[in-house]
């Protein structure tokens, strides 16, 4: 079986985009061993780039990844044609937007997956409407009063099609976060409770221009929430606009190292890059609630592999405080998300996916 990747494997264009291409290309050997499946890839960013990408005659499958900021209604045109022209393809879509939800679910009568990083568990669920598209802005919007300001990700899901919603891989599975997660000097890790730093979050509030923006709300309510642990705690918190960064790379990588909890608000979904970094240095994640999505690699189990509070944040402080005056449990959940992180490697949980996928 032979497939075709057509979209952005350029980390400086979209870091997301290539870091969810990355598995197929260390994987390789494996998916031509075991599925057999080969494959080629052309990159593409634009739509032009991808409508200049597809040859006449296609492969058994196509996996398809548009960049986020692409017409709805051009994309879903462009795989209804595709679809049309070729009834016997398998192809399976890449959706480019980070939330559970999309602007392009359009496109699910036209192909077989429509593969999400994250995904709402209960699929019905998509049926419904929700303020900014979303049930985090919903909330937001309808228990916070946060003002959404026009934001909105949404798309309507025709009934029936809600099934072609998967949750295939996330972001988490890149070339450099595996190799820092698989590292042997990540095995030798500061003993948590010798660790200097009890509470780490720094984060970015996006852009300038948008610090108004629920996002940025959000995250500003966390870092406030956060401060009355000061100064019985140490804390290694901050909030930056792009372009205004006040702790550097290597200063964020020494930090989160060295801390016991790692407290991670949502962003523009609800995984981050963030819970993933703390489940890879053996720091407790503690986040707003998730068990209302399912994600690979699964690190979020409430009470095993990460701490669940409240959306409001009302009860942060009590559930820090808690781990902190009870290290067994905080390193005993750390140590399960660790080794859950681990285990998707170990088990080739991709190669299930794609063999999964193709196999139909």
């Amino acid at each position: 079986m032979h497939a075709l990747l057509i979209g952005n494997t350029d980390k400086h264009l979209d870091d997301i985009s290539a870091a969810l291409f990355d598995p197929f290309f260390y994987e390789r050997k494996t998916l031509a061993r075991e599925i057999p499946l080969t494959f080629e890839h052309r990159q593409a960013f634009t739509l032009d780039d991808i409508e200049a990408a597809v040859p006449h005659s296609l492969p058994d499958v196509l996996f398809l990844r548009p960049d986020w900021r692409e017409d709805p209604n051009r994309v879903v045109d462009f795989v209804a044609s595709l679809r049309q022209r070729h009834p016997q393809l398998r192809l399976l879509f890449l959706d480019p937007w980070d939330q559970t939800t999309s602007r392009y679910f359009g496109v699910l009568p036209h192909v077989d997956i429509l593969w999400k990083c994250q995904r709402l568990k209960d699929r019905t669920d998509y049926l419904k409407t929700y303020a900014g598209g979303h049930p985090i802005t919903d909330y937001f919007a309808n228990t916070l009063n946060f003002e959404l300001n026009d934001w909105d990700v949404s798309s309507v899901v025709e009934p029936g099609y809600e099934n072609r919603i998967e949750a295939g891989w996330n972001f988490a599975i890149s070339k450099k976060y595996r190799r820092q997660l698989l590292s042997p000097v990540n095995q030798y890790h500061n003993s948590y409770t010798k660790r200097p730093i009890d509470v780490f979050c720094h984060l970015s509030l996006g852009n300038l221009d948008d610090k108004h923006s629920w996002y940025a709300q959000h995250r500003k309510h966390c870092l406030a929430t956060l401060e009355p642990l000061q100064p019985k705690r140490r804390l290694a918190i901050s909030g930056d606009y792009f372009g205004q960064r006040t702790v550097s790379s290597r200063q964020y990588q020494q930090d989160i190292r060295n801390s016991k909890i790692v407290v991670s608000p949502f962003g523009w979904g609800e995984a981050t890059w963030r819970d993933y970094e703390a489940a890879c240095h053996h720091c407790l994640l503690i986040k707003p609630s998730i068990e209302h999505i399912y994600t690979q690699p699964d690190i979020f189990s409430a009470g095993e592999t990460y701490v669940p509070v409240r959306w409001d944040l009302a009860d942060l402080v009590d559930t820090c405080e808690y781990y902190l005056q009870h290290p067994d449990e905080a390193q005993q959940i750390a140590e399960n998300a660790h080794n859950a992180y681990r285990r998707y490697f170990a088990e080739k949980q991709f190669v299930k996916t794609i063999r999964d996928a193709v196999t139909g």
